[in-house]
C-alpha cells in the first residue's frame, strides 16, 4: 500500500494513523515469516485487546490446518494476488474464526512481503454452514422417508416433493406434480371437505386432517396430512404439508367397525346370556338375555357381584375350575347354579374366557350361560323312565322264566322217558322246541343282564386277571363252533397280559365278538385275534373275512336291540341273535375305563372288532 503527500513519502507515524483508522484489518508479513505491521482493526477481528503488539508473530500461527496454510501461499506464489479466500484460523485465545483475506505479493529487491486486508466472516460462514447442514438434513429425511413432503408457493401450487415418496407411494414422477395443487388428486367427495380444512388452518395456522387422492393408476389411498402455512407480514407466502399413507389403517378400523357391529348384533341378540366381568368378579357388562335368565335389571346386577348370584357350595368347585384355567389353559363347559332376583336357584351349563393385559396379567372374565332348566327335567324324567324300563325288564325276565323251566323241563323228560316210545317227527319237534327254550333263555338272561348294567350304582368287581388266559379259554370253548362252520382261528396274542376286569363280564364280552364273528364269516373263513400294547391301555382285535357291514350297518352297531337283519337275504350265516350283545359288550368294556370301536370297508370286506382295556400297574 503506497501512499504519498506533494513532497513524497508520508511518514511512518501518519501511514499508522491511516491503517488505524481502517474498518477492516490489515497486515504486512515475510512470506512464511513474521508479521512486519497490522493495524488495530486486525486485533479487533482476532478478539484481542488493541494494545497488544502482534508485530514479530509468525503469521502460520494462525492458520488452524497447515494444507490450508500451504494451499494459501502456492496460490499467492502463482498468482501474486489471493482474492477472498476463506481460511478458518484461530486466534492467540484458542478461538475458532473464519476470516477472509485479500493479499497481493510484494518484492523489494530479493525480498518478497505480503500485504493485504482481513474481514471477519464468522457470522456469515456459520449460518451458511448451519444452512447447508439443516438443508442436507432435510434432503436426508425427504428422500429417505415413506411420507409425502411437499412445498407449496402462496397459490397454493407445488414447488417441492420428495420425489422418491412421491413415486413409491402414488406413482407420480416430480414433473407430473410440481406447479398443480393438491386438490387436481383429491377425492371429488373429499373436496368440500378440504376446502373448509383450509379455511379453518389458516386461521389456526396450521391443519391436520385425513382425506383420500388419487393414485396414478386411478384407484385411491387414504393419507393424514399435516400442514403448516408460511405466513409473513400478515400474508400467505405458502405451506409445508407432511402426509402419511394410512390406507391400511383405514382398511383395519372398517373390519374393526364391522367386527364391532357384528359382535354387538351378536351378544344383544344371543338367546344365551353373555357376561364380563373383572377379575373380583364385579359386572361389567352383560346382554339383555343374561339379565332375563336372573330376573334382575340392569341397575340392579351392575351393584352385584358373580359370588352374591351364586350359592355358596359353588365358591370352592369355580375357584378351582378358574385356577386350572390360568395355570394351564384349560376351557371348559361345567354346570352350576344361579340365585335369581325372586330366590329360586335356575341351572346352568357355563363357558368363560380370560383375557390378559401386555404383560399377560389376566383382567377380564368373559361367559357364556344357558339356562338348561328344560334339559335339567328332561334328563330326571329319562332317569326315571330307565328305572321303569329297567324293572319291567327285570320283573317280565323272571315272569318269562317260571313257564319257560316247566315248558323246558317237561320236553327234557318227554324226550328221556318216552324217546323209544315216539316216532322220528315227534321227537324232532321236541328238539325243535328245547332249542327254542335255550334260545329264550338266552334272551332272558341278556335282558336281565342289560337291566343290571344299567343302575347307575353299578360298578364292576375289578380283580387282577390274566387276558391272554381268558381269550385262550373263551377261542377253545368255541372251537367247536368254529370247526362246524369250517373256519380257521389264528392267534397271535402276548404271552401274559395283566389287567384288572371282572372275569365274567369280560368273557362275555370275547365271546360275543368271537361268536358273532364266526356267525357272520361264511364257511371256510378264517378269523384272527391279536393283542397289542400301546402306552397303558392293552387293545383286543378279532378280524374276520366276513361279509362286513355297509355305513348305515355301522350307525346301528353298539345300540340296544341294534340288531341287523340277515334273514331271507342267501346268505350262509348264523343269524340267531337279540341285538343286545353289542350293546352289552359297549356297557361292560365302558364300565372297566376302557373302549369298544369297529372298522370295516364295506359288504363282503370283512370287519374288526377292537375293545382296550387298562393295564395293571403296581
Amino acid at each position: 500500500m503506497d501512499i504519498k503527500n506533494k513532497e513524497g513519502n508520508i511518514s511512518n507515524k501518519q501511514f499508522k494513523e491511516f491503517i488505524n483508522s481502517l474498518n477492516i484489518g490489515y497486515f504486512k508479513e515475510e512470506l512464511m515469516g513474521e508479521l512486519l505491521i497490522h493495524n488495530i482493526a486486525l486485533n479487533t477481528i482476532l478478539g484481542l485487546d488493541p494494545s497488544i503488539e502482534l508485530t514479530g508473530s509468525l503469521a502460520s500461527q494462525f492458520f488452524s490446518d497447515p494444507e490450508i496454510q500451504q494451499k494459501y501461499y502456492n496460490e499467492l506464489k502463482k498468482n501474486g494476488t489471493v482474492k477472498d479466500f476463506i481460511v478458518k484460523i484461530w486466534n492467540p485465545n484458542g478461538m475458532l474464526l473464519y476470516i477472509q483475506i485479500n493479499s497481493h505479493l510484494i518484492k523489494e529487491g530479493d525480498q518478497e512481503f505480503v500485504e493485504g486486508i482481513v474481514t471477519n466472516v464468522t457470522e456469515t460462514c456459520i449460518l451458511e454452514q448451519n444452512l447447508k447442514e439443516t438443508e442436507e438434513k432435510f434432503s436426508l429425511i425427504a428422500n429417505n422417508t415413506n411420507d409425502l413432503i411437499a412445498i407449496l408457493n402462496q397459490d397454493f401450487e407445488h414447488i417441492f416433493i420428495n420425489e422418491n415418496a412421491y413415486y413409491s407411494v402414488l406413482g407420480y414422477k416430480k414433473e407430473e406434480v410440481i406447479g398443480r395443487k393438491p386438490r387436481d388428486f383429491a377425492h371429488p367427495n373429499d373436496l368440500k371437505l378440504i376446502s373448509n380444512v383450509m379455511k379453518k388452518g389458516l386461521i389456526k395456522g396450521e391443519l391436520l386432517e385425513e382425506f383420500r387422492i388419487k393414485h396414478k393408476d386411478g384407484h385411491y389411498i387414504w393419507v393424514e396430512t399435516k400442514g403448516r402455512f408460511l405466513i409473513e407480514d400478515k400474508k400467505i407466502k405458502g405451506a409445508i404439508m407432511i402426509s402419511r399413507d394410512i390406507t391400511e389403517r383405514k382398511k383395519n378400523e372398517k373390519k374393526i367397525q364391522e367386527s364391532e357391529s357384528k359382535y354387538r348384533t351378536l351378544f344383544e341378540s344371543s338367546t344365551d346370556g353373555i357376561y364380563s366381568t373383572d377379575m373380583e368378579g364385579n359386572f361389567i357388562e352383560f346382554n339383555k338375555a343374561f339379565l332375563e335368565i336372573l330376573g334382575y335389571s340392569k341397575e340392579e346386577l351392575l351393584t352385584l357381584n358373580i359370588r352374591k348370584i351364586t350359592p355358596s357350595k359353588w365358591y370352592e368347585i369355580e375357584d378351582e375350575i378358574l385356577f386350572t384355567h390360568l395355570a394351564v389353559g384349560e376351557n371348559k363347559v361345567y354346570e352350576k347354579e344361579y340365585i335369581q332376583k325372586d330366590g329360586s336357584l335356575l341351572p346352568v351349563s357355563i363357558r368363560f374366557w380370560i383375557l390378559s393385559d401386555e404383560q399377560d396379567d389376566p383382567y377380564r372374565i368373559w361367559a357364556i350361560v344357558r339356562d338348561i332348566t328344560e334339559s335339567k327335567q328332561m334328563e330326571q324324567k329319562l332317569k326315571e323312565i330307565n328305572k321303569i324300563k329297567s324293572e319291567f325288564l327285570s320283573r317280565a325276565s323272571h315272569e318269562l322264566k317260571t313257564p319257560l323251566i316247566s315248558i323246558k323241563g317237561f320236553t327234557d323228560l318227554i324226550l328221556t322217558l318216552y324217546s323209544k316210545e315216539l316216532n322220528p317227527k315227534i321227537i324232532s319237534n321236541l328238539e325243535e322246541i328245547d332249542k327254542g327254550c335255550e334260545r329264550l333263555q338266552a334272551i332272558i338272561n341278556n335282558l336281565l343282564h342289560t337291566s343290571k348294567l344299567e343302575s347307575p350304582d353299578l360298578k364292576p368287581r375289578l380283580e387282577v386277571e390274566d387276558l391272554s388266559f381268558l381269550i385262550n379259554y373263551c377261542v377253545e370253548n368255541l372251537h367247536p363252533l368254529a370247526v362246524k362252520r369250517e373256519h380257521s382261528i389264528n392267534v397271535e396274542i402276548h404271552d401274559s397280559i395283566i389287567s384288572k376286569f371282572e372275569k365274567e363280564e369280560i368273557h362275555d364280552v370275547i365271546s360275543n365278538l368271537l361268536i358273532n364273528a364266526i356267525k357272520f364269516t361264511p364257511k371256510k373263513g378264517w378269523i384272527d385275534i391279536r393283542t397289542e400294547i400301546l402306552e397303558d391301555y392293552v387293545i383286543v382285535s378279532i378280524k374276520d373275512n366276513g361279509i362286513g357291514f355297509t355305513e348305515e350297518e355301522k350307525a346301528r352297531l353298539f345300540k340296544q336291540f341294534g340288531k341287523i337283519e340277515r334273514y331271507g337275504q342267501g346268505l350262509d350265516l348264523g343269524i340267531d341273535g337279540t341285538g343286545l350283545g353289542l350293546y352289552l359288550s359297549k356297557r361292560i368294556v365302558e364300565a372297566h375305563g376302557g373302549k369298544i370301536w369297529m372298522e370295516s370297508k364295506g359288504r363282503n370286506k370283512g370287519s374288526t372288532f377292537y375293545f382296550s382295556l387298562p393295564l395293571f400297574i403296581d
